[in-house]
């Protein structure tokens, strides 16, 4: 039995391209809201639907409402090798 050896195609015009660090980490929006909801809660036993939790509950949702559409989705470097794969 002879064994065929497949050379593997050479890849052109990829020795320009280069994978970028990632970018410093952003705070996550809202989260001292959120926190802060959280120990209210835990202070009051577990009681979701306390009085004094509610200011807290309150400035928590507008900061979520401020925050809704800000999201930018950032191309992954996956979404960079499916596309150039279909080059190869």
């Amino acid at each position: 039995m002879s064994r065929k050896v497949v050379n593997a195609p050479r890849l052109q015009g990829l020795s320009r391209l280069r994978v970028r660090p990632k970018k410093e980490k952003q705070a996550i929006p809202c989260s001292q809201e959120m926190a802060a909801l959280l120990g209210c809660w835990q202070n009051n036993g577990g009681n979701t639907n306390s009085s004094q939790c509610l200011k807290v509950a309150a400035s928590l949702e507008n900061c979520m409402k401020s925050q809704h559409g800000k999201q930018k989705s950032e191309n992954t470097i996956n979404y960079h090798l499916a596309r150039l794969g279909k080059l190869l």
